[in-house]
């Protein structure tokens, strides 16, 4: 019996399982209706705040040039599509939920919609959950500027010839380490270059190509090994040994074919130190002075002489650094003479003529050819210094010489012109000039006449620096020693001892550059010396300095020192009386309380160094008219009123730096920071470079009255430093609903040449209204964020002549971006980038009144970025019933024969998930001829990416990226061709199909 009740109880159990527990389920569905809608609604909202987060953290990641990762990219798709649907589930409740005026729910509706609310709540934290990615993207490998042929090249037959040699020598299966020479200022770098060029454009010699210049000057093998590492696209740990990062440099090397150019050895290098072995499929190029370096100490299976000039060589160059003065028959004779006397040495040729350059009376052409014959019974190398230094006699303006002497002096590598602003007013080398900007001026100017002069030379990686030719380096150490009396200790010297004392009380300056030194001496006497600077090459190494170090340097006007530990500064410093220039850059600091003494200090730099407190001594520093806190990231306490005390300053920098300003309502006696209203005390005040997190706390009119010729402002918490543009006045603004655009901010805005703007909800839009109308004739970038109010700065009255760049983010309630009117004033743009603009669907609205052919819209563009727009369809349309027409059937493609750009270098398009085809059949081929770079990513409708006529014209395409698209094919096929096209692309780098 109780057998039978058991399985009686189990069957009930069962029947209960599968009948009355579904139906409680589906009742709940009923019940719980508008608890699920509000989870899903504050599901979405969590999901959208991770979308954010997300988006901000991947455009960090590409300011950085870094390649996000396709699984980021893919999660941002999806969560822009399940976002859609959710929040298109949440809009469109039936008016039938409810019935009899809403007292009597339907519920099979209601059972219908929350079983699908439970789905999306589920779907959603699903994906929520599946955003922790660890590093969202890679380093890609960077370009070289040098793969570019130089403008002023010039291919001489006896250059070409062994180029052509080396090539053909690095064709060679047996071939793996070869290497050129020739005396200093042949142009051994310059021909590296061009192999280097070459070689990347020959796809099927070698895979990858790293060219290292300056070898020298690289203190050591791990220096040499990260800087190749670097050009392949690979990251070192600082914690790695130099025989891991050697291992995991061959690996990488290994599985490919690879071409290395070390430039400028002057000392054998093992190269399986480094992590570059002698294998087949790794090819080794070296340049030296000397053969011996190459055949005797590296091995190198073959070398190749770099000769001079020939004659007609010799004088085509010269002939075109000394202008067309020479065709003048009465200096043509001497002129031919003088470009003999060089002797086919480029950078002689170079320098000698660029010094007579437009020289138009005879008696100058005389005395350069009789001062050259003086030379004549030297030996080559000494003749061409002497060359130099006859070059370097040639300027004659006072202030020439003595800059140029520091530009060598105090760097070997590339000279920083912010650097030499502060060294150069400290020693007083700018003459007749009141202000720091007319100092700066001053400076640029001459140093675009020692450019003219060919002493100085442009830097390929940034307009902040400066470089000069390593003969003309060893001149300028020449004559420093000679006639300066320069104490000199360059990268890659040994420190070997300190000068002896006879040679101290001659001396003008000490430079310990790069270098390693134990420890600082006691008791130094160098009663002459003007500037001291000690850059070391461990990074934060302890420096003590002893208590009576600067005391026999009274006349001492510049003191640097860089990458050091200093706990405590010596009460020697205060002898100093004379200083103009201190800088403590990329230092850990500690107590700066004595740098108060220093009260003729007028340059004071503390650049990316580490201390927590600017002390209320600095504020004794009456005549300081430069503070460079740039880069103080751990700077917490800016003592009360030292800023305001400060009412000579003229340059106060503090991008990246301290931020935590006190408001206007703390009482002065219980103020433990500085606030904003002290900049109103600096009446000179002309280079500003500040971050203010709260835009609350901008005190009133703060800029009104201010002289601001140069700006970098950063308002309201959102914004980082990383991506602010130094060279252009900067203004980035965060409005919300409490802020009012004052007198003060309106000028600035009048200035601005880069502008960026987020808006919150409940901005006022007068505000808007009030920028839509400033004028703005100066500004080059435009950024514009998360306020769809804004898009009546771009298509108001106002005109942008000067707008380079146009960014747009977010943007929402914007079915198109531009006015046909102002997408054809904005002819200067180069790049535009338009994102997350969610019901966006198109870019250029055609009037109706506007009837002419938009070929002439954005000729100057270079760079398009289409990213995260689920309603884009077309780039324009003519009108608005092209895009209201039903989509069913409707092939979405982005361009047409209505749009030209002859000059897109780069295009961009993610996350446009409506698009059928990006080009048809017949686009101009003016649109496509120059695009070096295209990137297609989450186009889900693709059917694919070009047509027959698009492919033929990409003849200057380099990289290729197609990924999460559903293209079927990558070339679309065409009915009218018999057979299948066969398409060459010589410049292609990089091609990734992933995820079709």
């Amino acid at each position: 019996m109780e057998f039978l009740v058991a399985i009686g109880t189990r069957i009930v159990g069962k029947i209960a399982e599968f009948t009355v527990a579904p139906v409680i389920r589906q009742v709940g569905y009923v019940i719980h209706y508008n608890k699920n809608l509000k989870k899903l609604e504050s599901q979405v909202d969590d999901l959208g705040a991770a979308r954010e987060s997300m988006k901000r953290a991947v455009e960090t990641e590409e300011r950085k040039g870094r390649e996000i990762k396709a699984g980021v990219q893919n999660w941002l798709t999806k969560v822009d599509e399940m976002t859609k649907e959710a929040n298109d589930f949440l809009k469109d409740e039936p008016a039938e939920t409810r019935c009899l005026r809403g007292f009597c729910p339907n519920l099979k509706l209601r059972h219908h919609r929350c079983r699908k609310s439970t789905k999306l709540v589920q779907e959603v934290a699903e994906l929520c959950g599946k955003n922790d990615f660890g590093d969202i993207a890679y380093d890609v490998k960077p370009e070289e500027v040098c793969s570019i042929p130089a403008k002023d090249y010039q291919a001489f037959d006896s250059r070409t010839s062994v180029a052509k040699e080396i090539m053909n020598e690095l064709r060679k299966s047996d071939t793996d380490i070869i290497g050129v020479y020739g005396i200093g200022g042949v142009g051994k770098t310059t021909l590296a270059k061009e192999v280097y060029r070459q070689a990347t454009e020959d796809k099927t010699l070698f895979d990858d190509v790293v060219i290292v210049q300056d070898v020298k000057k690289i203190p050591d093998l791990d220096g040499i090994q990260k800087r190749i590492a670097e050009k392949l696209g690979m990251n070192f740990l600082g914690d790695e040994t130099t025989d891991k990062r050697a291992s995991r440099l061959f690996s990488r090397i290994k599985k490919k074919k690879v071409l290395v150019i070390l430039d400028d050895i002057q000392e054998k290098i093992d190269l399986e130190i480094v992590g570059v072995p002698r294998v087949s499929n790794c090819k080794v190029l070296l340049t030296s002075r000397t053969r011996k370096v190459l055949s005797g100490e590296m091995r190198t299976q073959k070398e190749f002489q770099l000769d001079l000039l020939d004659a007609e060589e010799n004088w085509s160059l010269f002939e075109k650094m000394a202008g067309d003065v020479v065709q003048n028959p009465a200096i043509r004779k001497v002129a031919t003479e003088v470009a003999q006397k060089c002797g086919g040495l480029p950078v002689l040729v170079v320098t000698v003529g660029s010094a007579l350059k437009n020289r138009t009376t005879l008696h100058a052409w005389k005395d350069a050819l009789r001062r050259q014959k003086k030379f004549e019974k030297e030996g080559f190398t000494e003749k061409a210094y002497l060359a130099l230094e006859w070059s370097y006699e040639q300027l004659d303006d006072e202030e020439l010489k003595p800059l140029f002497l520091l530009s060598g002096i105090m760097r070997d590598e590339s000279i920083n012109l912010l650097d030499l602003l502060k060294y150069s007013m400290g020693l007083g080398l700018i003459k007749n000039v009141d202000t720091m900007e007319e100092a700066q001026d001053a400076l640029h100017s001459l140093v675009e006449k020692l450019k003219d002069s060919c002493l100085l030379l442009e830097d390929s990686d940034s307009k902040k620096y400066v470089r000069m030719h390593d003969l003309v380096h060893e001149v300028v150490n020449r004559i420093a020693l000679r006639d300066q009396h320069v104490f000199k200790v360059a990268i890659g010297d040994e420190f070997k001892e300190w000068p002896t004392k006879d040679f101290c009380t001659k001396c003008t300056m000490v430079i310990l550059d790069n270098c390693s030194i134990p420890h600082l001496p006691e008791g130094l006497e160098y009663p002459e010396l003007k500037m001291f600077t000690f850059c070391s090459s461990d990074f934060d190494h302890c420096l003590e300095i002893p208590r009576n170090f600067f005391e026999g340097m009274k006349k001492l006007k510049v003191l640097d020192f860089t990458n050091l530990s200093i706990p405590t500064l010596p009460p020697s410093l205060q002898f100093l009386k004379s200083l103009q220039t201190l800088c403590l850059d990329a230092c850990t600091l500690g107590d700066l309380a004595l740098v108060g003494e220093l009260r003729n200090l007028e340059m004071l730099s503390f650049l990316k160094s580490k201390f927590r407190k600017l002390p209320e001594e600095i504020g004794q520093l009456t005549r300081l008219r430069l503070l460079d806190l740039n880069g103080c990231s751990q700077l917490e306490v800016i003592s009360p009123n030292v800023i305001s005390n400060l009412k000579r300053l003229e340059y106060l920098r503090m991008g990246d730096s301290f931020n935590r300003w006190e408001g206007e309502g703390v009482i002065s006696s219980e103020r433990r920071n500085a606030n904003l209203e002290e900049l109103k005390h600096l009446p000179q005040l002309t280079v500003l470079q500040i971050h203010i997190p709260d835009g609350n706390i901008l005190p009133a009119d703060l800029f009104t009255t201010s002289k601001l010729e140069r700006f970098q402002i950063c308002i309201g918490s959102a914004w980082k430093w990383d991506n602010v543009d130094e060279a252009l006045n900067a203004l980035k603004l965060r409005l919300t609903a409490s802020n009012e655009l004052d007198q003060g901010l309106r000028m600035l805005l009048k200035r601005t040449e880069d502008l960026y703007l987020e808006g919150t909800e409940g901005v006022n839009n007068s505000i808007v209204y009030q920028i839509g109308a400033e004028g703005f004739q100066k500004l080059k970038h435009l950024h514009l964020q998360t306020n769809a109010e804004f898009t009546y700065i771009i298509n108001g009255k106002v005109r942008y002549p000067n707008l380079t760049w146009l960014a747009v983010n977010e943007l929402n309630g914007l079915t198109f971006l531009l006015s046909s009117s102002m997408a054809r004033s904005l002819a200067q743009l180069k790049h535009l980038q338009v994102s997350g603009c969610q019901i966006m669907e198109e870019i250029v609205s055609i009037e109706e009144s506007d009837e002419e052919i938009v070929d002439n819209f954005f000729c100057q563009l270079q760079i398009l970025e289409l990213k995260d727009l689920p309603n884009l369809t077309k780039f324009c349309s003519r009108n608005h019933t092209e895009l209201s027409k039903p989509s069913c059937g409707i092939q979405h493609f982005l361009f047409d024969n209505k749009v030209e750009f002859p000059n897109l270098k780069k295009l961009s398009i993610d996350g446009l998930p409506k698009l059928t085809r990006i080009w048809n059949n017949q686009l101009s081929r003016e649109s496509t001829k120059n695009l070096e770079t295209i990137e297609i990513v989450s186009c889900d409708n693709l059917k694919s990416i070009f047509p027959v006529s698009v492919v033929r014209n990409l003849q200057q395409l380099k990289r290729l990226i197609v990924k999460c698209c559903g293209a079927q094919e990558i070339v679309a096929k065409e009915e009218s061709l018999q057979t299948t096209p066969k398409f060459v692309f010589p410049k292609v780098t990089e091609v990734i199909f992933s995820d079709m």
